[in-house]
């Protein structure tokens, strides 16, 4: 009997090597209403099949619960439901018994997120940066910023927050209470189908672009002595929520490597061994990236050379359940910069980091 691990493991190659027999034989299950693409309905079981065997993999079926809910709001609930009681039907027929149970509770918990009415679609988090007293300030701006970007106007948008900053304004803020609500916004607006991907793509690589302006803006503080590697992993391309951190930790006195989106393992492993960095900042912006987190962190583990290596990771997944993060080997994690911030000093034993500056600085 393989142990517990060992068959979710074994699950999971099974759905990868079988993906195109599974969703075959579940849309043969379905019936496809007048105007509906039978491709379109292949490629979404297959999407179903590769998100359940990463949350049996990681032993999390919120990773597919956040999956499904997503998808529905695109599909509809019912059709939702309709197929992943299709890929019920498949797994039965090419599963063994002590697979189909594992994979089948996992799909079942899907079934139930998207039959509750109780169950709640946001993931659970730390309270953002948005409700603090300091956002009340900032929401005006936040939305102006956001209406001429999706007016197209990104040069005005920019101009808008650069004025914030040339004025004085802390360009810790401007991330926390203006880009980062705007860009959140603009996800959600793209996952209801209210803007385009092309829209969304737009709004982004104009955050991206304020951002690089902003830098100048960042006041100078003493270094620290630490040097920290940030990279997404292969596959993830969504790299703004990576960057405010990693700015957010240079400003704390952090010398950063930014290696950004879509970077190989092999290589991330290699830079680290390399630059001897004492941190790694990575993050998972889908449930798929989480199993890929893991294997990065086994990587380093096992390599005399960058055990030492502390891991920090963030992203949307997370926040879906609570100790995910765990099952990835990874030393922490934060739900938005400003809290990372506070959790890399407290891995390293710089709690009292602003009093010791404070103090140097009253002594100059």
């Amino acid at each position: 009997m393989p142990t517990n691990q060992a068959l979710r493991e074994q699950i999971a190659q099974r759905l990868n090597q079988e993906l195109e027999a599974l969703a075959s034989y579940a849309a043969k299950q379905l019936t496809h209403p007048a105007g509906t693409d039978a491709g379109s309905t292949l490629d979404q079981l297959k999407q179903h099949l590769l998100a359940l065997g990463n949350a049996v993999l990681m032993n999390s079926p919120a990773l597919f619960e956040a999956h499904v809910l997503q998808l529905s709001k695109e599909l509809g609930a019912p059709h939702a439901i309709e197929q992943v009681a299709a890929l019920r039907q498949a797994l039965l027929l090419r599963l063994s018994v002590g697979e189909y149970v594992v994979a089948a509770s996992t799909l079942s918990a899907g079934v139930n997120a998207l039959t509750s009415k109780e169950v709640a679609v946001e993931p659970i988090a730390a309270p953002s940066p948005e409700r603090t007293p300091e956002a009340g300030r900032f929401a005006g701006l936040s939305a102006d910023y956001l209406a001429l970007l999706l007016a197209a106007d990104r040069t005005a948008a920019q101009r808008l927050v650069l004025a914030e900053a040339e004025a004085g304004t802390d360009v810790r803020h401007l991330y926390l209470h203006v880009l980062q609500p705007a860009q959140r916004e603009v996800g959600n607006l793209w996952h209801s189908g209210t803007i385009s991907v092309a829209e969304e793509h737009y709004c982004t690589a104009a955050t991206a672009g304020l951002m690089a302006q902003l830098q100048p803006y960042f006041q100078h503080t003493p270094r620290n002595g630490r040097r920290l590697l940030a990279a997404c992993v292969a596959g993830d391309l969504h790299t703004l929520g990576l960057q405010m951190v990693a700015d957010f930790l240079e400003y704390d006195g952090w010398e950063v490597s930014y290696l950004g989106a879509s970077t190989p393992l092999e290589s991330i492993r290699r830079m680290a061994a390399e630059q001897g960095v004492d941190l790694l900042l990575t993050a998972a912006s889908m449930p798929h990236h989480v199993p890929l987190l893991r294997e990065l962190v086994t990587g380093l583990r096992s390599d005399r050379v960058t055990q030492h290596v502390r891991v920090l990771v963030g992203g949307r997944p997370f926040a879906h359940e609570a100790g995910l993060w765990e099952r990835t080997g990874a030393d922490a994690w934060a739900a938005n910069a400003d809290e990372a911030v506070t959790v890399v000093r407290g891995m390293f034993g710089d709690g009292n980091r602003d009093a010791d500056v404070k103090a140097s600085q009253a002594a100059s």
